[in-house]
């Protein structure tokens, strides 16, 4: 699959809007130069809107030398579709996400058309108004009525063809993660934003990615695959006897494989209530593959947002400075069950997270952190923009588990990656908009 580089700037203010806590700071980064996956060229009056000064046959890589209204005189606007929603529990937060972009890609020199795809997998243009709509139920009655319909993904993706010049995709979860939209869109040749369809679906799956991560050299959680409501009780048991864990009260966490935004994420003690946990995910619909891994203790979580600043095929990664997350009780709740930073602390006001940029991890760590993600990056195959998670172990941290493979000076703590968004750059909201959360900036 052939791609292009272009120079189009998303500017973005460098605040951190709500919904939209990364957005800002993947578009604030220094003009990022975007790669848009596609099979064949732009038409040449699009090429001409970009500034394109550099060929390298039909159909083959285009680099753009000048951004979208970069102090130039442009005889017509660069038509982005931006696509929003999806099947999954995640389309309210795919919302989120359409909001932050809106707001801050429309503007002199771009036309933004927005599309929003049902539970049903159902396609239909919408407005922004609608996407500034507080949830999907908001409309989701109103669509046949007040919305354009399309009659298959198939006939969106031929309107788009004419209808847009690249597309942004912002589903969140199943076919927007998966790789599903970026299939329909490579099948006709519509360059967008972001990672290939296959890269997606490999980095998607939470257990399968972590096997490749493992076999990549980098240092994973032990883990389980629950496939399917029969689960073998012996077999989990023996996994957590080999892994150190008390088959009564050994702690766990207990997740959906292919769902993101810490939908269904549970911690769970002994092997029944692992298989209990583990067999509701299945049965409630929300993933028929479920992850039961060891919960690591007294380690510190972080993010990293990776943009890929390279032109033509050539990938450079760049990792933003990473942010810690400090989840922090005061006593409220049961603390067996609040001890994860879930759907809840990611989307709704609290006291219970403050975030820390620069992370408060030596200064080494942080550059290791940095290195390793980017090297993520590239061994993966992504594309455009990536955020990826993952904890800082300390020396005093307790994995509850033997593990051999290490990243970095173990005398110093290992760094452990645990989680590749590809889509979900925008799921956190702002800290200071919300009501007694805390966003820590560090000067140096």
């Amino acid at each position: 699959m052939a791609s292009m580089a272009t120079g189009v700037s998303f500017s973005m203010t460098s605040g951190i809007g709500e919904g939209g806590y990364d957005v800002h700071r993947v578009a604030t980064a220094a003009r990022t130069t975007l790669k848009l996956n596609q099979k064949n060229s732009l038409s040449e009056s699009t090429c001409m809107l970009l500034g394109m000064n550099k060929y390298r046959g039909s159909g083959a890589i285009r680099t753009v030398s000048k951004a979208v209204g970069y102090g130039q005189e442009m005889s017509k606007s660069l038509r982005v579709g931006l696509i929003c929603g999806g099947p999954s529990a995640e389309r309210g937060i795919s919302l989120n996400s359409a909001r932050s972009v809106l707001d801050h890609i429309q503007g002199d020199g771009i036309n933004v058309s927005c599309y929003y795809i049902d539970p049903d997998l159902k396609a239909f243009a919408i407005s922004s108004a609608q996407v500034y709509s507080n949830t999907p139920s908001d409309f989701d009655f109103k669509l046949e009525s007040l919305a354009q319909g399309f009659s298959s993904l198939s006939e969106l993706a031929e309107h788009l063809v004419s209808a847009v010049d690249i597309v942004f995709p912002v589903i969140h979860g199943r076919f927007g993660e998966d790789g599903g939209i970026q299939e329909l869109l490579e099948s006709h040749n519509i360059p967008f934003v972001g990672t290939g369809s296959r890269e997606c679906f490999r980095a998607f799956d939470k257990y399968e990615a972590s096997l490749e991560l493992k076999e990549l050299g980098f240092m994973t959680v032990p883990n389980y695959l629950v496939q399917g409501t029969g689960v073998d009780k012996s077999e989990i048991a023996l996994w957590f006897t080999d892994n150190q864990l008390d088959l009564e009260m050994g702690k766990v966490v207990v997740k959906p494989a292919k769902a993101g935004s810490s939908i269904g994420v549970k911690v769970a003690f002994g092997v029944n209530d692992s298989i209990k946990k583990a067999t509701e995910l299945i049965l409630e619909g929300i993933d028929d593959r479920v992850v039961v891994e060891v919960f690591i203790e007294d380690a510190y979580e972080f993010t990293a947002i990776v943009l890929d600043v390279g032109s033509g095929s050539v990938c450079h990664p760049v990792v933003l400075m990473p942010t810690e997350v400090q989840l922090q009780f005061h006593g409220i709740g049961d603390p067996k069950e609040n001890a994860i930073f879930d759907y809840r602390r990611k989307y709704l006001p609290t006291q219970q997270v403050t975030y820390h940029t620069p992370p408060r991890f030596p200064i080494h760590v942080i550059k290791s952190i940095r290195e390793e993600a980017s090297l993520i990056f590239q061994k993966l195959g992504l594309r455009d923009f990536a955020r990826i998670d993952g904890w800082y172990l300390a020396p005093n941290s307790n994995l509850s588990s033997p593990v051999s493979e290490t990243l970095g000076g173990t005398k110093s703590g290992d760094i452990i990656f645990t989680d590749i968004n590809l889509v979900s750059l925008v799921q956190f909201h702002r800290p200071s908009n919300l009501p007694g959360a805390t966003n820590t900036l560090h000067c140096s």
